[in-house]
């Protein structure tokens, strides 16, 4: 790994290096993949277009295609682990390390993040039909503010995070790591840290069936807890601190392993528990994120082998501005699945929202919108702050 480049993370959005020699535009479609089958479960699973009393056996079908999709999450985990770790490795022994990283970790990621916290936080005091969509609680409210909100302790009791902001809990998961994992990188030896990540591996799937068994008993709360999602941030790191030391990707037989594993475990739900791929509950929440996690990381994995066939497909064009704009497509998707559904559905469905067809031309229609908003913030917004993080490299 020590001859990657130096790029910019954040949800496995990664900023192109100055080096166009040692660009990695694969992982740009990765994160194209990610994306698409986070939007893809929402839209099914969140949007109600394919849920209610009309629905056909093709909505139940691409119920049962889409919803599982939501294991792109794991796969932004995995990126987030590989390069920040990779970043933070070949950085470590220069100056202004810690604050060279947390400064450009704030440009890249807060002003859209906290510019919807505060828009819908305001958007409800002036709208009591909109206030029932956000966090019933003030101090849930507040725990987004300090990436806290994905903790049970906010939840008053549910077991499960909702309102519009809901997506974020995975965005609490990441910035948890990157407050942490600088200062562990920092310490200790690649030895200790792959030792770090392969115990922490090892220990999130006990502790999800504890918890599971215990307390959430099948809620996807359980999934949203740090703890219950490191298995893609430490295989990621892990990954990352192979490649480092050996200046070399990971060995095929060990990608070849992880498919494997990952495939066993996702065949096994969806032949013994397929009703799960629709409605999400103990063995997803349990197993089923070891079985995204090994998935995901032999995807990353495999894509620095540079197979030609597997490149071909993770650098087409489409798949790659996916991924430039991903970060905000994350960000802004739920309010505009929200806003979409309230006021738009009523003039666009009619009689086209009354067939299997038109609904996907109006889910289609959605994610069309959430890209362009994407787009014109990454474009408008985002890029003055992205400007400034030419002032805070470690030298």
């Amino acid at each position: 790994m020590g001859h990657l480049p130096v790029k910019e993370e954040k949800m496995g959005i990664v900023e192109p290096a100055k080096d166009h020699a040692h660009i990695m535009p694969e992982l740009d479609g990765i994160r194209g993949l990610a994306i698409l089958g986070v939007l893809c479960s929402h839209g099914a699973g969140l949007s109600g277009l394919f849920i209610g009393p009309s629905i056909t056996l093709a909505d139940k079908l691409l119920l049962y295609a889409m919803v599982p999709l939501w294991g792109g999450v794991d796969l932004f985990f995995v990126l987030s682990g590989f390069l920040i770790t990779g970043i933070l490795l070949r950085t470590k022994t220069k100056d202004h390390y810690f604050s060279s990283f947390y400064a450009r970790r704030v440009l890249r990621i807060f002003p859209i993040y906290y510019l919807v916290l505060i828009f819908t936080v305001m958007l409800g005091h002036f709208s009591a039909a909109f206030v029932s969509y956000l966090p019933q609680w003030t101090n849930w409210k507040v725990s987004y503010f300090v990436y806290l909100q994905n903790w049970p302790y906010f939840w008053h009791g549910e077991k499960i995070m909702g309102s519009v902001w809901g997506a974020y809990w995975s965005l609490a998961i990441e910035e948890q790591f990157y407050f942490v994992w600088p200062l562990v990188v920092f310490l200790f030896s690649e030895k200790v840290i792959t030792r770090i990540c392969l115990i922490g591996f090892a220990c999130a799937l006990p502790l999800r069936v504890l918890l599971c068994q215990y307390y959430f008993h099948g809620a996807f709360g359980l999934a949203q807890m740090t703890t219950s999602r490191v298995d893609g941030l430490f295989l990621g790191a892990a990954c990352a601190i192979y490649m480092f030391k050996n200046k070399r990707p990971v060995p095929m037989k060990w990608i070849v392993a992880s498919f494997g594993a990952g495939t066993a475990i996702m065949g096994y739900i969806a032949v013994l528990h397929h009703h799960e791929l629709a409605g999400t509950a103990e063995w997803m929440t349990t197993i089923g994120i070891t079985g995204f996690a090994l998935l995901s990381v032999g995807l990353v994995a495999i894509s620095q082998h540079h197979v030609p066939s597997v490149q071909r497909v993770l650098t087409l064009n489409w798949l790659r501005l996916l991924g430039k704009y991903s970060y905000g497509i994350y960000v802004y998707h739920l309010l505009i699945f929200l806003l979409f559904g309230k006021f738009l559905k009523s003039s666009l469905g009619g009689h086209v929202h009354s067939t299997f067809p038109g609904r996907i031309l109006l889910l289609c229609f959605e994610f069309m919108v959430v890209f362009l908003v994407a787009k014109f913030s990454y474009d408008v917004y985002e890029s003055r702050f992205l400007r400034l993080k030419k002032y805070f490299k470690a030298a």
